[in-house]
């Protein structure tokens, strides 16, 4: 834990939050560990992104304008598959961002549910209902088969 880096988001990104202490703009919990940065979340997604030839800004476009979802929008950061939704507004400063791995939701209280990642032993509390989250994780999914379909009907 506390490990510096840059380029964490990867496969093996589980979440992205906001951290507020010195020198760390954020947190990125992975199937291995847990690591700080000293940029924000949505630097280092808008990093992922530029790393597959396009920016944070640009996943955002393609998305609202082929699904039609403009609000808390889901990404796709990559072409193999890495993508990731937002919790609340990306520019709301509890924003959690939810990457695509098998995880169950228990209810802990009105607009707090708890994130299980039963295979890594990883859980965390959000400030976000079940409902939301849900909801979010099935716009994601859509996505992600959206543009499978479109890899495939190309050929890409």
């Amino acid at each position: 834990m506390g490990k510096y880096d840059e380029n964490f988001i990867d496969r093996s990104t589980l979440f992205l939050l906001s951290s507020y202490e010195t020198e760390r703009k954020s947190k990125v919990v992975t199937k291995h560990g847990e690591y700080y940065s000293r940029l924000s979340a949505l630097q280092l997604i808008d990093r992922a992104c530029m790393l597959y030839a396009s920016t944070y800004e640009g996943r955002v476009k393609a998305t609202r304008h082929n699904l039609n979802q403009h609000k808390k929008t889901p990404i796709l950061i990559s072409s193999d598959g890495v993508a990731a939704f937002p919790t609340k507004s990306p520019s709301h400063p509890e924003c959690v961002w939810i990457f695509n791995h098998d995880y169950r939701t228990e209810f802990v209280s009105v607009g707090k549910t708890k994130i299980i990642y039963e295979q890594y032993g990883i859980s965390v509390v959000l400030d976000v209902s079940i409902h939301t989250l849900e909801k979010q994780r099935t716009r994601m999914y859509e996505m992600l088969y959206y543009y499978l379909k479109v890899r495939d009907r190309y050929d890409i």
